[in-house]
């Protein structure tokens, strides 16, 4: 190669050095080393454990409220028991009172016959021994009704009550007051508290 051509060629440029990183000032420095302490700090003490007395302390209110709710929701429950058990109760002697007040209802036409043939038998004048015995049977007879809870309403010489007595008809006696039952056409029964059936009766009116 001539010297001609070597002085031709361009010298290549070299290439700019990295320029060195600025050191930080003295505040910047103590700035960023602050920020890291205190995040440090906080960090830790967002990891430090909750005092357990605190924590106690509401678990313990927790308990409580639970207890309460407990104690609460039992107390319902046995009121409604108590409330079930009076209703069944009180159905079961009503079904009970009403059997046996139904079974009372068929037993009255007996009833009925039998003072029908106590009545005979006395203006018929039997043998008193026959007339003993029927009486017998009919007082044992009306014992044990009447311990059941079958009872005969009064009527005659009683004020006239609607709810006991069904007045038939009225006649008129000075001697008694106004609406006292005179004459008793059938006679009335309770049934406990209940009437069965009412007096049939015949009221005066003056």
């Amino acid at each position: 190669m001539t010297a001609e051509t070597t002085k031709s060629q361009p010298t290549p440029e070299a290439a700019p050095s990295p320029a060195p990183d600025k050191p930080e000032s003295g505040a910047a420095a103590a700035e960023n080393g602050q920020g890291k302490i205190g995040a440090t700090t906080e960090e830790a003490a967002s990891e430090q454990p909750a005092d357990p007395a605190e924590t106690l302390r509401k678990e313990l209110e927790t308990v409580k409220k639970e207890v309460a709710e407990t104690k609460n929701r039992y107390h319902r429950a046995l009121a409604d028991y108590d409330n079930l058990k009076r209703r069944t109760d009180q159905k079961l002697l009503e079904m009970s009172e009403y059997g046996s007040e139904a079974f009372m209802k068929k037993l009255l036409p007996v009833l009925d016959t039998f003072e029908s043939a106590m009545r005979q038998l006395t203006d018929a004048q039997v043998e008193p021994k026959i007339m003993d015995g029927f009486e017998m049977l009919f007082f044992q007879f009306n014992d044990v009704l009447e311990k059941e809870g079958l009872k005969p309403i009064p009527a005659k010489g009683q004020k006239f009550d609607p709810n006991l007595h069904e007045a038939m008809t009225k006649s008129t006696d000075p001697s008694q007051d106004d609406e006292v039952v005179l004459t008793e056409y059938e006679k009335g029964y309770m049934f406990k508290k209940r009437v069965m059936r009412t007096a049939k009766v015949v009221i005066n009116h003056k």
